[in-house]
């Protein structure tokens, strides 16, 4: 009877720790949770009391939640208005990333200006023809309305308007809706004719990035400020509701060790840029 107790004990006791680990939940843009699970995996290796789910929702929705209280910490991929900051929202910037155009790798094009840009998502330009291209119409995709990624985009490239004292999209109705950066590039990769955006860091051998106004969507475009598609990486807490464990996260981030981690995925650390 002793010999099957004994390891038994021993199991469970191996067990334990486990389940005294504080979980730190962390909310919000599903741009930077491509980086933040990695930033999480790294920490959670070497801090075994405590362990940090990363939860990609987009940046208006991580931002409800940390203002509610149903999470500590926010990741936003846009500038928070003042409205939803207010007064006891602690905002740390951890990177800048750049958002990318891109097509079908069968597409032909390789460049278009701001304006052909803009038309394109007003729907005021609807074939490829009339940038260039070949005559076939143009297959929109944007993200999500709550999406910082859509945000960013469409603030920078003028597609916004005021309507009752609040910044609205201004972009045809038309257009298709999808809810992530892979979403996006898993319909242009099957449909040659289609066009969208998506944070730098995520471009891969599925889809083709082209160049705005000649200028190419690399970090060193976006340093030099050269490339006009470049946005923050944020995170946020609210100061009278974030625990020991989600600040020591947050320092992490910002440490050497967190910052090389972000350069690793291509994206621009907060040291680089200044």
């Amino acid at each position: 009877m002793f010999r099957f107790v004994v390891p038994a004990l021993f199991l469970f006791c191996s067990f334990v720790p486990l389940s005294y680990a504080k979980e730190v939940n962390i909310s919000g843009s599903t741009s930077v949770a491509r980086v933040m699970d990695v930033l999480a995996e790294e920490y959670n290796k070497s801090h075994s009391n405590t362990f940090i789910a990363v939860q990609g929702i987009g940046s208006t929705a991580g931002i409800t939640m940390v203002n509610r209280g149903v999470v500590e910490l926010g990741m936003s991929s846009r500038y928070l208005t003042e409205s939803e900051k207010g007064e006891d929202l602690n905002v740390e910037l951890i990177a800048y990333d750049g958002l990318a155009v891109v097509v079908n790798r069968a597409n032909n094009t390789s460049n278009l200006s701001q304006e052909q840009l803009y038309n394109i998502y007003k729907g005021n330009i609807t074939n490829w023809k009339q940038v260039g291209g070949e005559d076939k119409p143009i297959a929109v995709v944007t993200r999500e309305s709550s999406s910082g990624t859509r945000y960013s985009f469409e603030s920078l490239l003028g597609l916004t308007r005021i309507i009752n004292d609040r910044l609205v999209s201004d972009i045809n109705p038309s257009n298709l809706v999808v809810n992530s950066n892979s979403m996006v590039k898993t319909i242009i990769n099957h449909n040659q004719h289609a066009i969208g955006f998506v944070s730098m860091g995520s471009v891969d051998g599925s889809v083709k990035a082209i160049s705005v106004d000649g200028v190419i969507p690399i970090a060193e475009n976006i340093h030099n400020h050269s490339y006009l598609f470049s946005r923050p990486f944020l995170i946020f807490y609210k100061i009278g509701n974030v625990g020991e464990e989600s600040k020591a996260f947050v320092n992490f981030v910002k440490s050497t060790q967190g910052q090389k981690i972000i350069e690793s995925f291509g994206y621009i650390s907060v040291t680089a840029k200044k």
